[in-house]
């Protein structure tokens, strides 16, 4: 049985505010732009990212990029 990971939106913007980070500013570190950032947190469940996507905002927030997905 094959399992499908999202990059969990919730978690994306748990961790960004925890670290006192505005989109904007977290756009800047990783090379996001805002606009994706914004649509990524605003779906908890978003199975169709790019995997670069998921690797630049994990670097940016300083965390595995497992921290940022969850699966079915």
């Amino acid at each position: 049985m094959l399992t499908t990971v999202y990059l969990d939106g919730k978690k994306l913007k748990r961790i960004r505010t925890l670290q006192g980070k505005t989109q904007r500013a977290l756009s800047k570190e990783s090379g996001v732009s805002t606009s994706t950032i914004w649509l990524l947190e605003t779906r908890e469940k978003n199975e169709k990212f790019h995997p670069p996507t998921l690797t630049k905002l994990a670097r940016a927030l300083e965390v595995e990029p497992t921290e940022l997905v969850s699966g079915d």
